[in-house]
Formats: structure tokens, C-alpha cells, sequence
């Protein structure tokens, strides 16, 4: 009987010493699930930032090529100035013009009263 005690005895310390080994590895084990669960929630926020990043830059893309194109198509203060003073010099031309054609038709008219 003293043998199987001690047999036991033997087995217990033999499983002891194996459970004192696993429990030692699978504290490395969370210490390393630990350690890369960090490493993921770095990554995800890396993640994030480059595709709000993406995003920005689609963005500034998008309002750079609208603004190119209202450029192109509106008027500046330069262009309506030019615009007056052509209006301007027609409008002069044109009235001008009027009044010599008055003038021409003012002149054919008193030489028919005079006949």
C-alpha cells in the first residue's frame, strides 16, 4: 500500500509540476494576446485614418476640378470692365450715328420745303 501511496504521490507531484508549466505558458499566451489585440486596435486606427485620409483627398480633388471649371465659365471684374467699355464705345458710335442720319434727314427736309 506504501507503494501506491508513494506512486501516487509520485504522479501527483509529476502532474503538479506539468500544471504549474502550463499555467506558466498560458500566462505568455495572454501576455502575447494581449500584445496583439493592442497591435489591432493601432492598426484599425491607422486603418481608419488613411481612409478618412483617402476620403479628404477625393474631396479636395473633386472641389479643385469644380472650381477649375467655374473659372473657366464665370466672369471676372476684369472682364466686365472690358465688357463696359465696349458697350460704352458702341453706345457713343450708335449715337453718332444717329444724329448725323437726323441731321442728314433734317437737312433733305428743308431743302424739299424750299423748292
Amino acid at each position: 500500500m506504501e507503494t501506491d501511496t508513494t506512486q501516487m504521490s509520485e504522479q501527483l507531484a509529476s502532474i503538479d509540476r506539468r500544471l504549474t508549466v502550463v499555467e506558466y505558458e498560458v500566462a505568455g499566451l495572454k501576455r502575447q494576446v494581449d500584445t496583439l489585440t493592442e497591435a489591432v486596435a493601432v492598426l484599425t486606427t491607422e486603418v481608419t485614418v488613411l481612409s478618412r485620409t483617402a476620403a479628404t483627398k477625393e474631396d479636395i480633388a473633386r472641389i479643385d476640378a469644380t472650381l477649375a471649371a467655374l473659372q473657366a465659365n464665370c466672369a471676372t471684374k476684369a472682364d466686365l470692365a472690358l465688357l463696359e467699355t465696349r458697350i460704352m464705345k458702341w453706345m457713343i458710335t450708335t449715337l453718332v450715328g444717329v444724329a448725323a442720319l437726323n441731321s442728314t434727314l433734317v437737312l433733305v427736309v428743308v431743302k424739299l420745303l424750299q423748292v
